[in-house]
């Protein structure tokens, strides 16, 4: 099996604008009334350049910071997938990645090889491959168990990549690299200040709600019923 070279993390670490971005999320257990808060500037859903699951124009998108490593962001899992599946075509949803230094060289190998997934397979590939790299890693800098079928590159065939060289070549090349400290630069924009961040946005009106954790469906939700309420509805 073609296995990818040893990444650079170095150049990754120097890319990062929040280098010192570390704060825990916020309980999955806090009330409602108290998760939501204001954004700072969050750029709509782009599916010529990201990623999208659910429909491009849909009224309301869900957009995720993740880093593959984060135990919390385990735990949130594929809810906000759940969301889109259940919103009858209303929402959207992308993730877009910031593993953290804290979190070494795990995280910024697999957030870098989704990249590449995604510009080697449809928009599902991006989603597989994360989806099972969660399900999978250990978190907190553990990286994949190391057993048959658990690595970077098997998840990112089963996600659909066929030419592996390239996938390596992709995940080595700087502008992957700086794709990843431009996300950087996005979260420090939005006011993100753990992982996984969440923004619900109304695309009609262009209303932002932010919050961070391991939350249930039910809270996003409800607060896309209150955007909705308080906009274009």
């Amino acid at each position: 099996m073609h296995r990818l070279r040893p990444l650079n993390t170095g150049l990754l670490l120097a890319a990062s604008a929040l280098a010192a971005l570390a704060a825990s999320p916020a309980s999955a257990q806090a009330a409602a009334e108290s998760i939501w808060h204001s954004a700072g500037t969050v750029a709509p859903v782009d599916a010529a350049r990201e990623p999208v699951y659910g429909q491009p124009a849909s009224d309301f998108s869900v957009i995720v910071w993740l880093d593959p490593e984060c135990p919390y962001c385990k735990m949130l899992g594929r809810t906000p997938e759940k969301v889109v599946d259940t919103s009858g075509g209303r929402v959207n949803l992308v993730v877009r990645l910031l593993p953290l230094p804290m979190h070494g060289r795990a995280a910024f190998v697999a957030s870098a090889t989704a990249i590449c997934v995604s510009r080697q397979t449809p928009p599902a590939g991006y989603f597989r491959f994360l989806d099972r790299y969660m399900e999978l890693t250990r978190t907190n800098g553990a990286g994949l168990p190391e057993t048959t079928g658990a690595s970077v590159e098997a998840l990112a065939r089963e996600a659909g990549v066929n030419d592996m060289a390239a996938l390596d070549a992709c995940v080595h090349a700087p502008d992957t690299v700086q794709a990843l400290g431009q996300e950087f630069n996005a979260a420090n924009a939005a006011g993100v200040t753990g992982t996984p961040a969440i923004v619900v946005r109304d695309n009609r009106s262009g209303k932002l709600a932010m919050t961070e954790g391991a939350i249930p469906a039910s809270e996003i939700t409800g607060v896309i019923r209150a955007l909705g309420a308080n906009g274009a509805d």
